[in-house]
């Protein structure tokens, strides 16, 4: 922790912004990861399990309470809007879906940007604090004993690559949480492209057309044309 210390405090006036970008990228870590994880985030599968059974027992209210759950998750709010219009024509129905999808998306997105930019800053911010360190080492150097100079100079060459280290302390976490968080932002816009398609699919059949579902006959909302003929024959 001295030589840390020892080492900020040597690397000269661009530590400072540089200790400013760590800062702000460590907010920003924290307040996404947090977020996106732990607030916007959902069980896809077992909630279009759910709300499929509640659709199936003809029980929107339900469904829609089951939403109301969770305020914050993304697919919860976009499944909301699809149920809430459950009752409208098909286009109007998926332009429901489309609108609430287009307000849940940048809240994803919202701010993960910063991470790129505060990486690249806190990286040439330290090139820049080297490069200003050199140059006043060089400048030093030329002033004293031939004896001097060496040892000035690897003192010097040392503090400044100091501003450089420091940067790439900070850029490198703020890049590795932005690849992180891009990969799992896509990956959820994907799930509530998916899940809200098969929801809306639903909605406007009444059938069930989904894979991995089991093979056990289930109920549906629209009667079988198929059972509906065999009907009349056995009348």
């Amino acid at each position: 922790m001295e030589y840390l210390i020892k080492a900020f405090l040597s690397g000269g006036i661009f530590m400072y912004p540089i200790a400013v970008m760590l800062v702000f990228g460590t907010i920003i870590m924290a307040e996404r990861l947090y977020m996106i994880l732990f607030c916007y985030s959902a069980n896809s599968s077992k909630l279009m399990q759910k709300v499929q059974e509640h659709i199936v027992d003809n029980n929107i209210e339900k469904a829609v309470n089951l939403c109301n759950s969770k305020k914050h998750a993304a697919l919860y709010q976009v499944f909301k809007a699809a149920l809430l219009n459950a009752d409208r024509p098909a286009e109007e129905l998926q332009d429901h879906v489309e609108v609430a999808t287009m307000e849940v998306v940048p809240k994803l997105q919202n701010r993960v940007s910063y991470l790129f930019t505060v990486a690249n800053v806190a990286t040439l911010l330290g090139l820049l604090g080297t490069i200003v360190g050199l140059i006043q080492t060089f400048e030093a150097v030329g002033a004293v004993d031939a004896s001097q100079k060496q040892q000035l100079l690897s003192v010097g060459i040392s503090t400044a690559m100091n501003t450089t280290a420091f940067g790439l302390v900070v850029a490198i976490p703020c890049m590795l949480t932005y690849g992180y968080l891009f990969n799992k932002i896509n990956a959820m816009v994907d799930e509530i492209d998916h899940y809200s398609s098969r929801l809306v699919m639903l909605l406007k059949t009444g059938r069930v057309y989904f894979d991995n579902f089991s093979n056990q006959e289930l109920v549906t909302t629209q009667q079988d044309p198929k059972r509906k003929e065999e009907g009349q024959n056995a009348a």
